[in-house]
């Protein structure tokens, strides 16, 4: 192929030609096409290249021969479909280069060709020029076809094409051929006769490829659609974009419409998280009241654990005078400081007894100790503070028992009835002992309740939120039932006899109801010594 084919395009492309070469795009575009063309089979490519070639006649002497091109084993060859005498009459040349063109021809349009000069007709010549007067080569030429040809340049068609450049040297090397218009207008006159459309005059002869760009056609006569104007051009242009486009827009559609269901469910569960942090913070807030007095009460020691402490630890010869508690705070942290102020014999030692007890911290006088006259004794005023106390532990508001337990749970078994006791016998009535195992078996609900009243100083404690309670076991499916326990064992003897008033029981020392009765029965009888 030519190297280049600047002067075969329209004199107003000049300038993009001139950008792209210097750019580089024309030198990348013909490596581009190289390297790809030779990954295309060989038929595609013949194929491509048929389509690209136009039939040719070629016109010598008293002869026109047309030649179309064919695919022969993956390459592209000229060959040979009729030939025309042109000797004669001129309406049988006329009817035969029709009828030849016929062959060749796809529907109503004219069949277009390319006509070639014989070679005594086209003058071919080399020339080279600086590399400055490319982009108006052309213009360049016309002004010195005098000098390259024995013709005036208005009795000549001509056209160039630069095959070469040497940036060393700053010149380009141009192919130069020109013909006379009296012969190009003769051939071009005899192919539009018989009906064909003449693109290009080529001063190619066959067999060889007229691949060729060089064109002796003069610029107003030659296809004037350009190639960038055609729909073939364009169409593959447009499919080509929207496929890009669909293939841009599709994903991000999607993720769109992805992004608006996760907004929705992060929403939804926004909502719901809303919900529990505000009953948590009802919850909390619940609890902090509740726990409020409570930790006012248990942050520090008691008054009465403070006065019991302190006449502990103070000598027998110190006395007070004045007791100060109060409540003051050092920045975010509550603080209890205590004053102390009295006589002793010897203040000194104060100090240390305060800071050796487990109540006191950072004892020290508040004042010089002043000496009592007359006497040993010691006007004090000693300042410390009491110590903050571990927090005792929550207790949980509520507890729910399993539910396997309490499905399982049998039947309590009936308990044994107390003995009656005679309304006159100057006793009183005694309550049920809540703390036997009967009592537990037969009232779960009342021995638990009895147990908390029981508990000594977890009563008073702070809470907590209980943990949620498992569902409870469905009904249509019990448990298997389990064997009753055995009866409780008899309760032991009293220890002692009660020493409380006639019918006041006094805890565990109180006789069980059956000694009570077989007492009274005895005192009744006599026998009772008590």
């Amino acid at each position: 192929m030519p190297a280049d084919r600047d002067l075969a395009l329209p004199a107003r492309g000049a300038w993009r030609r001139d950008l792209a070469r210097r750019l580089g795009v024309a030198g990348f575009w013909r490596w581009w096409m190289q390297n790809l063309s030779a990954l295309v089979p060989a038929g595609p490519r013949a194929a491509l290249e048929r389509r690209r070639m136009r039939p040719v006649i070629a016109f010598d002497g008293d002869r026109a021969t047309l030649w179309q091109p064919q695919n022969r084993d993956g390459r592209i060859d000229l060959v040979q479909v009729a030939s025309v005498a042109l000797a004669g009459d001129a309406a049988s040349v006329v009817v035969d280069g029709r009828q030849a063109l016929a062959k060749l021809a796809r529907g109503a349009a004219p069949v277009k060709v390319a006509v070639a000069m014989p070679p005594r007709s086209v003058l071919r010549k080399t020339l080279m020029f600086p590399a400055a007067v490319e982009p108006d080569l052309r213009q360049t030429l016309a002004y010195d076809l005098d000098r390259h040809t024995p013709f005036k340049p208005d009795e000549l068609y001509f056209d160039a094409q630069v095959v070469a450049r040497d940036p060393a040297r700053g010149q380009v090397e141009v192919d130069l051929v020109t013909a006379r218009r009296a012969q190009v207008d003769a051939v071009v006159a005899h192919a539009q006769a018989w009906g064909a459309k003449v693109v290009a005059v080529t001063p190619v002869v066959p067999p060889a490829l007229v691949n060729t760009t060089l064109n002796l056609l003069p610029p107003e006569l030659r296809n004037g659609a350009r190639f960038a104007k055609r729909w073939q051009f364009w169409l593959p242009i447009a499919l080509l974009g929207a496929v890009a486009l669909v293939a841009v827009v599709l994903p991000v559609w999607q993720k769109r419409e992805y992004a608006i269901e996760l907004n929705a469910l992060a929403s939804q569960a926004q909502q719901q998280a809303g919900v529990s942090e505000t009953l948590r913070n009802q919850l909390e807030r619940q609890i902090g009241d509740y726990n409020f007095a409570l930790e006012r009460k248990y942050a520090f020691p008691g008054t009465v654990r403070v006065l019991d402490d302190v006449t502990r630890i103070l000598p027998d010869d110190t006395w007070l005078t004045q007791l100060e508690i109060k409540s003051g705070s050092r920045g975010k942290e509550a603080q209890r400081d205590v004053t102390l102020r009295g006589e002793s014999a010897n203040a000194g030692r104060l100090v240390t007894l305060l800071e050796d007890s487990r109540l006191f911290t950072q004892a020290a006088p508040r004042s010089p100790t002043t000496k009592i006259q007359p006497g040993p004794g010691e006007i004090f005023d000693v300042g410390a503070q009491l110590k903050a106390l571990p927090m005792p532990e929550s207790l949980a508001l509520a507890s729910v028992p399993p539910p396997a337990a309490t499905a399982a749970a049998p039947s309590p078994a009936p308990a044994a009835a107390a003995p009656a006791r005679p309304a006159a016998g100057g006793d009183a009535a005694l309550p049920a002992d809540t703390n036997t195992p009967a009592a537990s078996a037969a009232d779960p609900a009342g021995a638990a309740q009895a147990a908390a009243a029981r508990a000594p100083a977890t009563a008073g404690a702070p809470v907590a939120a209980a943990p949620p309670a498992p569902a409870a076991a469905s009904p249509a499916a019990p448990a298997p039932a389990r064997p009753a326990p055995p009866p409780p064992p008899p309760p032991p003897p009293p220890a002692a006899a009660s020493s409380g008033p006639p019918g006041v029981v006094s805890g565990s020392m109180a006789d069980p109801p059956p000694a009570r009765a077989a007492r009274r029965a005895a005192r009744q009888a006599g026998k009772d010594p008590s």
